[in-house]
């Protein structure tokens, strides 16, 4: 992982990504520039970790580019590509470890965002970002419940199978 300064035009190529982004839309410039400088721009590798499933860090990440994908065990469960999508989330309301990994699949770049940078943000783009939080909490939170309810429907439907089978014996 490598730290990058981002010029001034790649700072306006960052805002107009932000802008396409259903969350971060609502950046102004002044918002995305004071970001920016209290953020780190890092750049990974291939194969590189970004978050480690277990491990205490409480750095939020915004990607740039690349593509990063989001690994629980052994397993990949997600994969971000757009720019704007957010990943460790959770290490800025919550002391725990990271629940999951996330490793860059191609080089990718990001905006690091230290927890400790809250008390430095103003006021108006603090609240932003509390905004942004929450929403991607809730649609994250509304996925799982959709793909809990899919699981439930599934079980039930192989709970009935196996009690008909069970009948017929």
């Amino acid at each position: 992982m490598q730290e990058l300064k981002l010029n001034e035009e790649e700072v306006k190529e960052l805002f107009f990504g932000f802008k396409k982004n259903p969350v971060l839309g609502n950046l102004s410039l002044a918002e995305l520039l004071e970001l920016i400088e209290l953020s780190l721009v890092i750049q990974c590798n291939p194969g590189e970790y970004i978050i480690k499933q277990g491990e205490s860090d409480t750095n939020l990440f915004i990607l740039i580019s690349g593509k990063m994908e989001v690994i629980y065990g052994d397993k990949v469960i997600k994969a971000l590509d757009k720019t704007g999508e957010i990943v460790g989330e959770m290490s800025l309301i919550s002391e725990d470890v990271r629940s999951a990994s996330v490793r860059a699949v191609n080089q990718v770049t990001c905006l690091a965002i230290n927890s400790s940078q809250f008390d430095v943000i103003k006021t108006e783009p603090k609240s932003i970002l509390y905004y942004i939080f929450s929403k991607v909490l809730a649609d994250r939170l509304k996925s799982s419940t959709n793909e809990l309810s899919e699981v439930k429907k599934e079980n039930e439907m192989l709970k009935n199978k196996l009690d008909k089978e069970t009948l017929k014996k």
